[in-house]
């Protein structure tokens, strides 16, 4: 006859460690985000400075500059609100009512979904390729980039509001966690920023 295959119980995990993980994981994953896109800064001052063979700019002069800034812009927008409708989330959560959080977090979900959708709609009537020019690789390389860490941030908020409409009651362990998206969100809106001075402004 077999032996009765035996169980481990593990403890939970106790929640003012675990938050303090996520709070610590968030400030690490912010570092790390920013030197990730420090190299598409390096990158657009070298080969701009550099300029070999004069095609920075692409084959054509001026060919290289998208046609308009409107979706840039619209981008710029949607991102930054969405940073600070979450702020406004984090601060309804740390007040007595917490009547707004949940509708803020969803608008600032919805905002960030909204930039991913424009980028890609953007890529469409580009008229320029990687090949085309060190403003055209480091525009798509930097821009591409910066949509998939915000799909991956807009994921991470979706998790929050799911686990806060499943358990209500783990309100602090809810604030603890928007805190820590909250520091992501907004190094990925200062990238954001830079990004349309650079691509759009300095070109």
């Amino acid at each position: 006859m077999s032996a009765e295959p035996t169980t481990t119980w593990i403890p939970a995990e106790n929640p003012e460690l675990e938050a303090r993980i996520v709070s610590l994981g968030s400030y690490l994953l912010s570092a790390a985000t920013t030197f990730f896109f420090i190299s598409f800064l390096f990158a657009f001052l070298y080969l701009r400075a550099l300029n070999s063979n004069g095609l920075w700019g692409g084959p054509k002069p001026g060919h290289h500059v998208p046609t308009t800034t409107t979706s840039g812009i619209a981008i710029l927008a949607c991102v930054l609100v969405s940073v600070l409708l979450v702020r406004l989330a984090l601060v309804e959560l740390r007040g007595s009512t917490r009547a707004l959080w949940w509708p803020a977090c969803a608008g600032a979900l919805l905002l960030g979904l909204a930039a991913v959708a424009i980028q890609c709609w953007q890529y469409t009537d580009l008229g320029f390729g990687t090949e085309e020019g060190g403003y055209a690789s480091v525009y798509l390389g930097w821009t591409g980039f910066f949509t998939i860490f915000t799909f991956g941030a807009m994921l991470w908020l979706e998790t929050i509001l799911a686990t806060a409409r499943r358990a209500p009651a783990k309100a602090p362990e809810v604030e603890k966690s928007v805190a820590s998206f909250s520091v992501f969100w907004a190094t990925l809106g200062l990238v954001e920023i830079a990004a349309f001075i650079l691509l759009y402004g300095v070109k």
